[in-house]
């Protein structure tokens, strides 16, 4: 799934604001995961952290504020419904830990998304 962004919500306020520095409005990315709850549509975008080692720091985004550009999923996507919170996303991605794992650098879970990650941008 490709999406556009159309306004930039605050993930720190949730007020619309004029610019972002991991994100623009115009620009297209790469949806690499959907999470939802009752009253809450995500968007997990891959961003650039500004750092010696340019290590991709995917961050959710609002839903609403993007237009979606391509409708296709990903083939490595399932479905995981648990506590109310639907995910669509690599399995892998959905164990308890992993965006924890990723985050605090363990060799493991960076790998796993990288080759997933791939894995997903190939088939967009």
């Amino acid at each position: 799934m490709i999406v556009r962004c159309t306004q930039i919500i605050s993930p720190a306020t949730g007020e619309v604001v004029p610019d972002h520095p991991s994100i623009r409005v115009g620009a297209e990315y790469p949806v690499l995961e959907v999470l939802t709850t009752a009253n809450r549509v995500q968007l997990r975008i891959p961003e650039l952290l500004d750092t010696m080692e340019h290590r991709d720091s995917p961050g959710l985004w609002d839903a609403s504020m993007f237009t979606v550009v391509s409708s296709r999923m990903p083939s490595c996507w399932v479905a995981e419904l648990e506590d109310g919170r639907l995910t669509l996303a690599p399995r892998e991605w959905q164990r308890t830990g992993f965006w924890e794992d990723y985050f605090d650098v363990v060799p493991a879970a960076v790998d796993e998304y990288d080759r997933l990650r791939a894995e997903i941008l190939a088939e967009l």
